[in-house]
C-alpha cells in the first residue's frame, strides 16, 4: 500500500470520543482497521495540567415507589334526635332545654346537631292506649292483634283503633335514623313524654328500634331518678304528681321503689281526679292555658304539694310537661326539690353525645316556663 493510499484511509476513519480516563484502544485495533500503528491513542491537549476525572457513576435505573394513601378516620358527628309530636310543643321546650345546658363557647357553631321530629297526627293517645291495654287481655305490645277479650266495654277490632303510640314514633324514628345515617352520625334519641315511657309502650318502642345502627335511646325516666340521686344522695322519700294515665301505670313506681325509695301521691279518688282536672280542664287546666297560669290551677297544685310535703316527701317530681309552668321555674318550693323531667332528659342526652359540652348542674338556669313563648297545648 502506497502512503498516499494509507493516508487517504486514515482520513476516513470516525475515532469515537472516549473519556478522558478511558482505557486507549490496543494497538492492534488500528491494525485491524489498516492504520499505521504509529498512531497513537487520543489524549488531553493539556494532559499535563489535568487531574483525573472521577469515574462516571454507574446507571441507575429509576425506582418507582408506591406511595399507599393512609386515610385520616374522621370522627363519627353526633346527632340529638328528638322524637316529638307527644305533644307537639314538649319537643320545642326539650330543644330549648338542650341549648340551655350546651356550653357552647357563645358560638352557633359551639352547639349541638339536633334533628327534631315532631308527627302529632301519627302518635295515637298514650293514656287512652294505656286505659285500654289494662282493661282487655290482649298482648298491650301488638297493635295488630285481632284477639283478645275487651271485657264487653269495646269491640273486637278497637285494637286496630288504639295502636300502641310505640307504633307510629317507630315510623318517625325510621325517618329520623335514615337522616342520621345519610350524615354518617351517631344518634342519641329521647322522647318528651312522662306518659310513653310506661312499660307497654317504651318496651314496644325498643323492641321495634332496637337493630337500628349506631343509636343510643335515652330514658326519660331512669334518667329523673339518677338526677335525684344525684341532687339529693339522702332522699329516700319522693313526691310524684302526675296525670292518671302514668299514676295508674306505676312507670315511676318500678323504677323508684326498687332503688328503696318510697313513693307518695296525692290521695287516690277524688283529690287525683282533680289533679288530672287541673291538667286536662280546657277552661283553666294548665294544658290549655299555658304558658299562663289560672288561679285555680297554681292554688289546687300548691295544695297538693303542701300535701306531700306533709306526708314527707324530700322531693317533688313535676310529672308532666305542664306543671313546671305552675312554679314559673323555681326549683323548690315548701322547702321541697322540685324535679322536671324534662331537664334531666336534656342534660343527659347533651352527656351522650359529648360530655364536655355539658354546662355545670349549677350553671345552666331552668328556664322560667311562664314567661315562655312556646305554647304547650296538648304536652302530657
Amino acid at each position: 500500500m502506497s502512503i498516499s493510499q494509507s493516508s487517504s484511509l486514515s482520513s476516513s476513519v470516525v475515532f469515537r470520543s472516549r473519556r478522558w480516563n478511558e482505557p486507549a484502544l490496543p494497538s492492534a485495533s488500528a491494525s485491524c482497521l489498516g492504520v499505521s500503528e504509529s498512531i497513537k491513542p487520543m489524549v488531553c491537549p493539556a494532559h499535563d495540567d489535568c487531574e483525573s476525572a472521577p469515574p462516571a457513576p454507574a446507571m441507575e435505573l429509576p425506582v418507582v415507589l408506591k406511595v399507599r394513601k393512609i386515610k385520616t378516620k374522621k370522627p363519627k358527628e353526633v346527632m340529638l334526635g328528638i322524637c316529638g309530636g307527644v305533644g307537639p310543643a314538649a319537643g320545642l321546650l326539650l330543644h330549648q332545654l338542650i341549648l340551655q345546658n350546651t356550653d357552647s363557647t357563645g358560638e352557633d357553631q359551639g352547639h349541638l346537631n339536633v334533628c327534631h321530629f315532631s308527627r302529632s297526627e301519627d302518635m295515637t293517645d298514650r293514656t287512652e292506649y294505656l286505659v285500654y291495654a289494662a282493661n282487655s287481655s290482649f298482648d298491650a305490645t301488638d297493635s295488630d292483634s285481632d284477639s283478645g277479650s275487651t271485657n264487653g266495654d269495646m269491640s273486637c277490632n278497637y285494637v286496630k283503633e288504639v295502636e300502641n303510640p310505640a307504633c307510629g314514633m317507630a315510623r318517625t324514628f325510621a325517618m329520623m335514623h335514615a337522616a342520621a345515617a345519610a350524615g354518617r352520625a351517631r344518634l342519641v334519641v329521647g322522647v318528651p313524654c312522662n306518659t310513653f315511657h310506661a312499660q307497654p309502650i317504651w318496651d314496644e318502642f325498643i323492641r321495634r328500634t332496637r337493630n337500628a345502627s349506631c343509636v343510643h335511646h335515652v330514658h326519660m325516666l331512669e334518667e329523673t331518678v339518677a338526677f335525684i340521686a344525684s341532687k339529693l344522695p339522702s332522699c329516700k322519700r319522693v313526691g310524684l304528681m302526675s296525670t292518671t294515665g302514668t299514676r295508674n301505670s306505676r312507670v315511676y313506681h318500678d323504677l323508684l321503689e326498687p332503688r328503696g325509695y318510697t313513693v307518695l301521691e296525692v290521695h287516690a279518688g277524688a283529690m287525683q281526679q282533680e289533679l288530672h282536672e287541673s291538667i286536662y280542664n280546657r277552661e283553666w287546666g294548665v294544658k290549655s292555658t299555658a304558658p299562663a297560669v289560672s288561679s285555680r290551677s297554681e292554688a289546687n297544685f300548691h295544695r297538693y304539694t303542701l300535701h306531700l310535703r306533709e306526708q314527707g316527701a324530700e322531693v317533688i317530681i313535676l310529672g308532666c310537661t305542664e306543671i313546671p309552668f305552675i312554679f314559673a321555674g323555681k326549683t323548690h318550693f315548701a322547702g321541697c326539690l322540685l324535679i322536671d323531667p324534662m331537664m334531666a332528659l336534656a342534660r343527659a342526652m347533651i352527656r351522650e353525645a359529648d360530655p364536655s359540652r355539658l354546662k355545670p348542674a349549677d350553671s345552666s338556669s331552668t328556664p322560667n316556663r311562664a314567661s315562655s313563648t312556646v305554647c304547650t297545648t296538648g304536652i302530657l
